[in-house]
C-alpha cells in the first residue's frame, strides 16, 4: 500500500498533463476536467473528490472507488463493469442512463439532488441507500431490495417497482411514483398525502 500511496500526491489537484497516469490516487481533487468517453481499467480512487468533472461515456473496467464524493459533475451513460463503489457519494450530478447492475458487489452509494433518468438497479442490494431530492424517472427498481431506503422528495415518474421490498422506506414529499402494493413489500413505509393516494390507482377508487 505504501508503494501505490508514493505514486499520488496528496491534497493537490491533479495535473491535467498528467491526468490518471497512474493506478492509484489518494485523496485526490479532481476540478474542472472535462473527459468525455474517457476509458480506465484497474484505477483505485481512495477519499478523491470530483468537481465539475465532465466524464460522460466513460469506461470504468474494474475500477475501484472508495469514500469518493462526485460534486456538480456529468457522468451521464458511463459504464462500470466490475468496478465497485463503497461509500461514494454523488451531489447534484447528472447520472443519466447509467446501468447500475454491472458493478461489483457489495456496494454503498448516496445521491443528493441528482438527475438520474433512465438507470437501472434491477435486482439490486440498495439497503439503507439515499437518494433525496433526485429526479429518478423510468428507472428500473424491480426486484431490488430497498428496504430503509430513502427516496425522500425525489421525482419517480414512470420508474418501476415490481417486486421491490420498500419496507420502512422513507418516501415522504416523493412524488409521480406509481407503486402497486400486491407486486411490492411497502410495509411500514412513509409517504405523504396527497402522493399516497397513488397506491390505490390499481383498483380504481375514487377519493371524495
Amino acid at each position: 500500500m505504501a508503494e501505490k500511496k508514493d505514486l499520488a500526491k496528496k491534497n493537490k489537484q491533479v495535473d491535467a498533463g498528467n491526468l490518471f497516469a497512474q493506478n492509484y490516487y489518494e485523496e485526490m481533487t479532481f476540478d474542472n476536467i472535462l473527459l468525455p468517453e474517457l476509458k480506465l481499467a484497474e484505477v483505485e480512487f481512495f477519499k478523491c473528490e470530483f468537481k465539475s468533472t465532465v466524464l460522460t461515456k466513460a469506461n470504468f473496467g474494474s475500477c475501484r472507488f472508495e469514500k469518493c464524493v462526485f460534486t456538480a459533475s456529468d457522468l451521464s451513460l458511463i459504464s462500470v463493469t466490475d468496478s465497485s463503489f463503497t461509500d461514494v457519494r454523488f451531489l447534484n450530478c447528472k447520472l443519466l442512463g447509467i446501468d447500475w447492475t454491472k458493478i461489483s458487489t457489495p456496494s454503498k452509494m448516496g445521491f443528493n439532488g441528482c438527475k438520474m433518468n433512465d438507470s437501472v438497479f434491477f435486482n439490486m442490494d440498495l439497503r439503507n441507500t439515499e437518494m433525496v431530492n433526485c429526479e429518478a424517472r423510468n428507472v428500473d427498481y424491480e426486484k431490488c431490495n430497498m428496504s430503509k431506503s430513502d427516496l425522500s422528495n425525489s421525482d419517480l415518474l414512470n420508474s418501476a417497482f415490481s417486486g421491490a421490498n420498500l419496507s420502512f422506506a422513507n418516501l415522504t414529499g416523493a412524488k409521480n411514483y406509481s407503486i402497486d402494493p400486491t407486486q411490492t413489500n411497502i410495509k411500514h413505509a412513509k409517504f405523504s398525502v396527497p402522493e399516497v393516494l397513488a397506491l390505490l390507482a390499481k383498483w380504481e377508487i375514487q377519493v371524495g
